[in-house]
């Protein structure tokens, strides 16, 4: 899987900051939802963050499943009005915005027990004819 993220570095103009999510959710988050390809699409809004942390208002974030479902995104006729919806709310604020592409993975959480959360040990798990 590749993400696609988009980290809106800087802040929202003073006293804007309640136009400026909405119209994101009203006017930018449609047309994420519509590119070809993508398979989530992730908008966080930043509730905290360290001290010394750059000043990052959103972040969000497109899954595909391979290079070329993003390549068909990318190329897609809903990108340049996308684009222009995009500047449109940009004028609500101070600061860039970038995209890094990623490839991750997601880890299982670890289980109770030796090693585990709490160091206990883990129950075993007992399935029976009977049962299922």
């Amino acid at each position: 899987m590749l993400t696609r993220t988009a980290i809106y570095e800087g802040t929202v103009r003073d006293g804007r900051e309640d136009e400026f999510f909405r119209r994101v959710r009203d006017e930018l988050e449609p047309f994420w939802r519509r590119f070809p390809g993508v398979t989530a699409v992730r908008v966080q809004r930043l509730v905290s963050k360290d001290a010394d942390a750059r000043p990052i208002a959103m972040i969000l974030e497109m899954d595909f499943l391979d290079q070329a479902a993003l390549d068909a995104c990318l190329a897609s006729s809903i990108r340049p009005e996308s684009h222009a919806a995009t500047e449109a709310v940009m004028q609500l604020f101070e600061g860039r915005f970038y995209h890094l592409i990623s490839e991750g993975r997601t880890l299982p959480l670890a289980e109770p027990g030796p090693g585990g959360l709490d160091g206990a040990p883990a129950s075993p798990t007992v399935t029976s004819k009977n049962s299922l």
